[in-house]
């Protein structure tokens, strides 16, 4: 059993990678999906400054980190720490904090709703949220409800769903007024919204996201170059674009 889904991961990494991916001397990023517009945009900075670049994989965290764990390819990992450290226990030689996630109330494009007073508002409708005791934002969205006062008063208005994207999905459709996700997801949806508001972070526990060099990486050197990029300003400047 075991086996064969490593055969079947493998196969899923073959082909989301050029056959280029697989030499020796290629570096190997796997990202949350997520984060794949900033991930893109670091790449092509470090490409222009260092004429390196580096084959990218996106996905869902639980994929991204048995994808790690198993495929022996991967060189860097980029995402939650708490996911990928001590969740998925990922074996790291080093990290570096690219920045701090963080969590906002997005609203339904033809909502009349728009900020976060209208939580507690009685004429609103669903509110959707993250996985809470799976997902980061989800998880943050409860810790936030919770601190704030407003569970359980608010529960039975509350939609729960597997992923920041799902949130996004019943936002899009209309089939909840406002919703629970995290601040680079919207910037990547902005013009679908009717807009969103970032919460304080001093409501939720910190979320710290991260490009960690897995202890299986067989192109060290190449990957503490491109982790000492991430901590210029030209890099951290993308980072801040991208909502971190």
């Amino acid at each position: 059993m075991r086996f064969m889904r490593l055969c079947t991961l493998m196969l899923s990494l073959i082909l989301a990678l050029p056959v280029s991916a697989w030499a020796d001397s290629d570096l190997v990023l796997a990202a949350g999906a997520g984060y794949k517009k900033m991930v893109n945009a670091l790449n092509a900075a470090y490409q222009k400054k260092s004429g390196q670049t580096l084959d990218l994989i996106y996905g869902n965290m639980g994929r991204v980190t048995t994808l790690a764990k198993e495929s022996g390819k991967v060189d860097i990992v980029l995402g939650d720490q708490q996911f990928l450290l001590k969740r998925a226990a990922l074996a790291v030689t080093e990290k570096t904090e690219l920045g701090r996630g963080k969590l906002v109330l997005a609203f339904a494009k033809n909502s009349k709703f728009s900020k976060v007073a209208d939580l507690d508002n009685p004429e609103a409708g669903r509110i959707a949220m993250p996985d809470t005791s799976k997902a980061i934002y989800g998880k943050a969205a409860r810790e936030y409800l919770t601190k704030t006062g407003r569970l359980p008063d608010i529960k039975p208005r509350l939609v729960e769903v597997a992923t920041v994207p799902q949130v996004f999905s019943y936002l899009a459709t209309g089939e909840v007024d406002m919703g629970f996700i995290n601040l680079t997801h919207a910037l990547n949806v902005k013009n679908k919204l009717g807009g969103y508001t970032t919460l304080d972070g001093n409501d939720y526990s910190p979320i710290s996201i991260i490009a960690a060099i897995l202890e299986s990486s067989t192109n060290k050197d190449k990957a503490k170059a491109f982790i000492e990029f991430v901590k210029t300003d030209e890099a951290q400047a993308i980072v801040r674009a991208n909502g971190l």
